[in-house]
């Protein structure tokens, strides 16, 4: 019996050799060749409100490469996803563009553009459409990891497109409610924080500016359930009628 426990075992640890090389070899594969292109957030939402006197502007969804690094600029395609009954795309198709996304020679993140017009039925409307990566000539593999994101613009309050990303570590859950209490608190329309992101130029706040306002938001919280009867309260999303709760 011991003999065929230890037979077992052997055999169980080859398996298992087996499968580990079996995926290290097809990883270095991917990384042999020009690699794969997906997108690292799933949904992305803009918000005209966050940007006043905005008529027409371009948002930039995330993407990452897996494989090698490039000496030169590549170009990322991306169409509307218009052939799944699943992701359903209310936004009329003259309201948004699709442009070319890049990564940039020698990194492995980058972005796919796409361009978003004002009008004066987001003051009270939602709309959402999807996109998808495509096959091109730079990247002719696009099946590694998320080749969809969920894309939602109104002229509302909604969830900023970081939040998920990286605010939500700090100040919680969201909601309407305490989103607008941040932005009061802070003097501030948006918080521009999102590290890693290849789009500086709306991401481009600092660790220390983030801090700076995470002191902010902590004190004029204090302030305010030590002024009130009840503390601050979130008015929709999953924490409705809880209490807000700072995470750090």
């Amino acid at each position: 019996m011991k003999t065929i426990n230890n037979l077992s075992g052997l055999l169980l640890l080859v398996f298992l050799g087996i499968v580990n090389y079996s995926c290290d070899q097809e990883e270095t594969m991917l990384f042999d060749t020009d690699g794969s292109v997906y997108f690292t957030t799933s949904d992305y939402s803009y918000s005209f409100l966050d940007y006043p006197g905005k008529e027409v502007d371009t948002i930039k969804c995330p993407i990452q490469i897996f494989g090698k690094a490039s000496d030169v600029d590549r170009v990322v395609k991306a169409e509307l996803v218009a052939d799944d009954t699943s992701k359903v795309n209310t936004a009329p198709e003259e309201l948004y563009r699709v442009l070319d996304g890049i990564v940039p020679a020698n990194e492995q993140l980058g972005y796919v553009a796409v361009e978003l017009k004002n009008t004066d039925d987001l003051k009270d409307t939602v709309y959402v459409f999807h996109i998808r990566v495509v096959p091109s000539d730079e990247f002719e593999d696009v099946t590694y990891n998320n080749r969809i994101v969920k894309i939602q613009f109104t002229a509302r309050e909604i969830q900023p497109a970081n939040w998920n990303a990286y605010l939500r570590y700090f100040w919680g859950d969201y909601s309407t409610r305490w989103w607008q209490f941040i932005k009061e608190a802070t003097e501030r329309t948006s918080i521009p924080y999102w590290p890693g992101n290849a789009d500086k130029e709306t991401w481009w706040m600092s660790d220390g500016e983030f801090e700076a306002l995470q002191v902010v938001v902590k004190r004029e919280l204090k302030r305010y359930n030590e002024t009130h009867d009840t503390p601050l309260t979130h008015d929709d999303g999953t924490s409705k009628g809880k209490a807000v709760q700072i995470l750090y």
